[in-house]
């Protein structure tokens, strides 16, 4: 089998992208491939049979400082790609695929967000292709930094920098393979990026080993796991459960993820005023926060991107929790056919939300368990192991 260099500055467990390269090498380890992983982190999960070397060039704050440092790079590289007959790049390590063409390699690009498209990576929902102009790009940008940081000044460097993003779809013009993990984001991208049209193949990450989680449902409670992301839909579950919470009594919410000092005080202000509903449990390591589904009827994610392929949403689902998910990107695609397809709300719509999760409650442990079960083993079929390993090896071999 083919030697695999895997360029991914960041690494598992660091987030879901990193959770599919970690389980997408061990698939391939177990078909034989040798691989070698760089990365510029140091505190990562290993695969046994896998060599992971750090590499400090890629240990950068900004993928601007990672671009410039690897056009910039080292012997050291460029010797790694020359060894080398395919380079798999996760993240956005991209100026190294002229560099491997220049050695006539293998360049297997998998996308995880929509860098290519966008320089902030996301596209707020509804994509519009009419809003493929730079200008459009750069205000996009420049809202996302204010909405989901807080800051002008990000906001002033990040447009400034948006027109770099022509360098990356440049870059990846030049890959022999770009892998998306949803229908709707290889819509998406082929059509921003028509040159790459004939490149892109559609396949689904692979599942993680969650065991169908026994329920305690002693009192009706809901998870969220947005933290206080303006664009995973914090000021959208905020308004939509106080709405709730005005005729409920008795519901329970548990809030994971990050949260600024801001909205920690939001969330107390509404306790005083409910009798204290919201319990935020903060960052959790992936385990941990699986752990949670025990003690709740229903995931809400109400997300206002289009998400290539949420993995939040398929681990609820092989939890045996139903997702109530709002109607983005790749989610319908996870949950077409289920129960959860009946739970879908348009994005932004606070009354689809509260009616939603009022249909939740309405059902008994029973019924939840009873479709929970089903859920799993819906997600279980959509995303077979077997299949998914076989489309792999027809994207690296």
């Amino acid at each position: 089998m083919s030697y695999i260099l895997t360029i991914s500055e960041k690494y598992w467990p660091y987030g879901g992208a990193e959770l599919a390269t970690h389980l997408i090498l061990k698939l391939l380890r177990d078909e034989g491939f040798s691989i070698t992983v760089m990365t510029g982190m140091k505190n990562i999960e290993r695969i046994s049979g896998i060599q992971y070397t750090y590499y400090p060039l890629l240990d950068v704050p900004s993928k601007i400082y990672l671009w410039a440092r690897i056009l910039g790079s080292d012997g050291q590289l460029k010797e790694l790609v020359k060894r080398s007959e395919i380079v798999y790049i996760p993240r956005v390590a991209y100026p190294i695929i002229p560099l491997a063409k220049k050695y006539d390699k293998k360049v297997i690009v998998h996308l995880h967000n929509y860098q290519p498209v966008t320089y902030c990576s996301v596209i707020p929902y509804p994509y519009n292709v009419d809003d493929s102009s730079i200008f459009h790009d750069i205000s996009r940008s420049a809202r996302f930094e204010v909405l989901e940081n807080g800051s002008v000044i990000k906001s002033i460097l990040s447009s400034l920098m948006t027109p770099l993003n022509g360098f990356v779809k440049s870059w990846i013009a030049k890959a022999d393979e770009v892998i998306c993990v949803s229908k709707r984001q290889a819509e998406i991208v082929r059509c921003e990026l028509p040159k790459l049209a004939n490149k892109v193949r559609v396949i689904y990450n692979p599942l993680p080993d969650v065991s169908l989680i026994e329920k305690y449902l002693n009192k009706p409670t809901f998870l969220y796991v947005g933290g206080d992301s303006y664009y995973k839909g914090f000021h959208i579950f905020l308004k939509a459960t106080a709405n709730l919470l005005h005729n409920e009594h008795g519901v329970k919410f548990l809030l994971a993820g990050n949260f600024r000092d801001k909205n920690r005080g939001i969330i107390s202000s509404l306790n005083k005023k409910f009798g204290g509903p919201y319990k935020i449990v903060g960052w959790l390591p992936h385990k941990e926060l699986l752990k949670l589904h025990s003690g709740v009827c229903g995931l809400i994610f109400p997300s206002i991107l289009e998400e290539p392929l949420p993995y939040a949403v398929a681990e609820s689902m092989l939890a045996g929790t139903i997702p109530i998910v709002s109607r983005v990107g790749g989610v319908p695609e996870i949950v077409q056919g289920t129960y959860a397809e009946k739970m879908i709300f348009t994005p932004g719509d606070i009354d689809e939300l509260v009616d939603r999760i009022e249909e939740a409650l309405s059902l008994s442990k029973d019924q939840l368990t009873d479709i929970g079960a089903s859920l799993r083993e819906s997600i279980l079929r959509k995303f077979d192991t077997e299949d998914i390993k076989r489309r792999l090896l027809d994207v690296f071999t």
